[in-house]
């Protein structure tokens, strides 16, 4: 293992100087803390901030790294859910938001290492495979909205399929026969899950799936997809055989259907009954009528991974469980109504 005095004779600096640097002391002039720098980077020094304070091999501390998680506004839910298990037990959380930057995510393993953090939570914005390649980590690792393709670590996911088949079967129960679909960005996984959730549901009461009333809300790739839910509504809705209710990928793209049946000089839901998913209350709540949609369990995904962890061994597995499903529940509001069989 390298150490402290390693580092400090391949810089040729005394170890003081060394750990003044580790501690980000302002006494050392910048060109000889970029020197240090270079041969911490170089050797792959880990400092023990901690040593000290820790007779144990880890801490009370977990860390919890996120691509842009931490930035979004309705999957913060997971930070809160893991902050909510920790807090019981009297343990505190260490987020790093690292933006998909590869070279970032390797900093942080590291700054895991060096904290001696008991394990992490590796979570992303949205429900995706994920490969995490080989961290440097000897701590338990659990996956939340995201899996391994390969299976090597625990993961906690929402049950997109049968919260697909949940909007479906609301609808249907409540007489709709004729039903639309403006879904997420047809490249994304929880988008697949949810068009298998809707057509169970109406293969249960014998409606073919028409796919010229299915609609992508979303286009393009990911990371510069475009909106394009408020034409595809309007399309739907200037059919002559219009849609007596649409089945949304998100409420975001709920929301550009009540425009564009406003545009169309539609009511909601005497006209049309609109079924949103996320939750994402700052729209479902304000919209008028407030939306019936289906929750992303995120506080329950956040809540349970860290269940996980806790109770987990460490490092990569082959052939473990798969994905833990969290249920994603219906939240009935009044843009929804029933229509005669």
């Amino acid at each position: 293992m390298v150490t402290l005095r390693d580092v400090a004779r391949q810089a040729g600096v005394s170890a003081k100087t060394v750990s003044r640097v580790v501690n980000d002391d302002p006494a050392v002039n910048a060109e000889t803390r970029d020197a240090i720098l270079a041969v911490i980077r170089r050797l792959d020094y880990v400092p023990d901030h901690a040593a000290r304070m820790m007779r144990a091999g880890t801490s009370s501390v977990v860390g919890l790294m996120t691509d842009v998680v931490a930035t979004t506004p309705y999957s913060v839910d997971i930070v809160r859910g893991a902050q909510d298990s920790l807090r019981r037990d009297r343990r505190t959380l260490l987020i790093a938001n690292t933006e998909g930057d590869a070279d970032l995510e390797r900093d942080v393993w590291r700054m895991f290492r060096a904290h001696k953090v008991s394990g992490v939570v590796y979570a992303t914005m949205y429900h995706r495979p994920l490969d995490l390649g080989d961290p440097e980590f000897g701590g338990a690792i659990v996956l939340a909205n995201c899996f391994s393709p390969r299976g090597r670590f625990p993961a906690i996911v929402p049950d997109d399929e049968h919260g697909g088949y949940t909007q479906a079967a609301h609808l249907l129960a409540l007489g709709h026969r004729r039903i639309g679909i403006v879904s997420l960005n047809p490249v994304l996984r929880a988008s697949v899950l949810r068009g298998a959730g809707f057509r169970t549901a109406f293969a249960e009461v014998g409606v073919p799936f028409d796919p010229e009333l299915d609609r992508p809300g979303f286009v393009g790739p990911i990371e510069s997809e475009r909106i394009v839910a408020y034409e595809a509504g309007r399309d739907l809705l200037s059919r002559p055989d219009r849609p007596t209710a649409i089945i949304c990928g998100n409420d975001k793209i709920a929301m550009q259907i009540y425009a564009a049946a406003a545009s169309l000089g539609l009511s909601i839901p005497q006209d049309l009954s609109v079924m949103g998913y996320d939750d994402m209350t700052v729209i479902a709540e304000t919209l008028r009528p407030a939306l019936t949609t289906v929750g992303l369990p995120y506080f329950e995904i956040g809540r349970r991974a860290i269940e996980t962890l806790s109770a987990g061994t460490p490092g990569a597995k082959a052939g473990i469980e798969p994905p833990v499903l969290v249920p994603c529940p219906l939240v009935e509001r009044q843009s929804c109504r029933a229509i005669d069989g």
